[in-house]
């Protein structure tokens, strides 16, 4: 239960968070941090969170990105607009698996959470219990009669819903 603490405390904090990704995935260099844990939302550094130079990158904005060179990178958003950082390529790609790591291992601990304990996990609502407890409707129980049918497939044919011209 402590990454539930470290993910979903409302007084969560940049060490926390960080501790959370250590434990789901081993990573303890330029961690990916998870941002927002109901929408999923991620972010990773371009370099060590502490320097100044330091970008912090949301790949759920990202649409490509591309090697530009260098020991640099160039990333297209969604918006259209690109950037060039000065990350190599691969350190790029790297941060980009390990956000799909996190995603991966969050997942998984929230869904094994969700078979221990179905009625504790509110992002993972528990899919198989059904609100009655019947077999399903037999409905050949049901009487047909058009007493109380409301026909609505005869409305533009009557000349009473026709205006005056």
């Amino acid at each position: 239960m402590a990454l539930v603490f470290y993910l979903f405390s409302p007084s969560y904090s940049y060490d926390g968070r960080r501790e959370g990704t250590r434990y789901l995935t081993g990573v303890t260099h330029k961690p990916p941090i998870m941002v927002d844990p109901a929408s999923t939302m991620y972010a990773f550094p371009t370099t060590s969170a502490g320097r100044d130079d330091c970008i912090w990158i949301f790949p759920q904005h990202i649409s490509e990105y591309y090697d530009s060179h260098y020991n640099c990178t160039t990333i297209r958003f969604n918006n259209k607009q690109k950037i060039k950082i000065s990350v190599s390529f691969s350190t790029f790609n790297n941060q980009m698996a390990r956000v799909s790591m996190l995603h991966m291992k969050f997942s998984q601990k929230m869904r094994s959470m969700e078979t221990e304990y179905p009625y504790s996990n509110l992002l993972f609502p528990p899919t198989p219990l059904a609100a009655e407890n019947r077999a399903p409707y037999n409905i050949g129980e049901v009487e047909e009669s058009d007493d109380d049918l409301l026909d609505f497939s005869q409305i533009e044919k009557d000349p009473r819903n026709k205006k005056d011209k």
